[in-house]
C-alpha cells in the first residue's frame, strides 16, 4: 500500500508553524519600536557659551547691564549746527569776520555758504584808472594766467576778475595758486551779487556757543541768527 502522500503532512505543518512564529515576532518587535519612539527623549545639549540673548532695555536694567549706545547717535546728540547770517559780505568784511571768529576760538571746520552756485570769486581790487587797469591786465597775462577779465561797470569797475567758484575753499585755494605765480594784491570772497552769506559750524558741548559771539563784532558786521539751509 502506498503512504508517501501522508508522510509529507507532518513536515508541512512544521513549516507553517515556524512561519507563524516568525510573523508574530516581527509584529511584536514593530509594536515595541513604536512605543519606544513615542517616549520623549532627552533634550539635546547646545554650547550655551556660543548663544547670546538679546536683552530689552528693561531686562538690561534688571541685570545691571547697560544697553549699547550708537556712537554716531551719541555724536549727533553732543553737537548741533549753529547758523549766523549777513545780508552781504565783501572780501574785507569776510576777512574781518574770520579774524573775529579766530579770536573767539570757533572751530576751524566752520563753513561759509551763499545761495548762488558760483558765488565766490578771486580778483584784483579796482584800479584807479584805465591805464592802471591796462598795466594790471598785461602783468596777469605775462604770468601765464589765462582766466581773467576786466570788470567794466558797477562799484567794482576797473577790478580784474580771476575766476569764480562754488565754495570759499575753492576760491582760497585758487588765490594761493596765483600768489605762487607771483601775483600780488589778490582778494577773495563772496561775489557782489551773491546775496546773503551764512556761517555754519558744529556747536559742541564745551565749545564756543553762538550766543557768546554777540559782543565784539567788527562795526557793521554783527550777524543775525538763522536756520541751517537745506542741502
Amino acid at each position: 500500500m502506498y503512504r508517501g502522500g501522508n508522510g509529507a503532512n507532518p513536515m508541512r505543518g512544521r513549516w507553517i508553524g515556524l512561519l507563524l512564529l516568525l510573523n508574530g515576532g516581527v509584529l511584536l518587535a514593530g509594536l515595541g519600536l513604536g512605543v519606544w519612539l513615542s517616549k520623549p527623549g532627552p533634550t539635546p545639549e547646545f554650547n550655551a557659551d556660543k548663544i547670546r540673548l538679546l536683552e530689552s532695555p528693561q531686562s538690561a536694567q534688571e541685570t545691571g547691564t547697560a544697553p549699547e549706545v550708537d556712537p554716531v547717535a551719541q555724536k549727533e546728540a553732543a553737537a548741533r549746527r549753529a547758523c549766523l547770517s549777513w545780508p552781504r559780505l565783501d572780501a574785507d568784511g569776510l576777512a574781518a569776520v574770520q579774524a573775529h571768529l579766530d579770536s573767539r576760538g570757533v572751530a576751524a571746520e566752520r563753513e561759509f555758504r551763499v545761495d548762488k552756485p558760483l558765488g565766490w570769486w578771486v580778483y584784483l581790487p579796482p584800479l584807479p584808472d584805465a591805464e592802471a587797469l591796462r598795466l594790471a591786465l598785461e602783468e596777469v597775462s605775462a604770468k601765464g594766467i589765462r582766466d581773467f577779465a576786466a570788470v567794466r561797470g558797477g562799484r567794482l569797475a576797473n577790478a580784474v576778475s580771476l575766476g569764480v567758484f562754488p565754495s570759499l575753499d575753492r576760491a582760497r585755494a585758487h588765490a594761493a595758486a596765483l600768489e605762487a605765480k607771483g601775483l600780488r594784491g589778490l582778494r577773495y570772497g563772496p561775489r557782489p551779487e551773491a546775496g546773503p552769506v551764512r556761517l555754519l559750524w558744529e556747536e559742541r558741548a564745551g565749545g564756543t556757543p553762538a550766543a557768546s559771539l554777540g559782543q565784539g563784532w567788527p562795526q557793521g558786521l554783527a550777524p543775525a541768527v538763522c536756520e541751517e539751509p537745506a542741502g
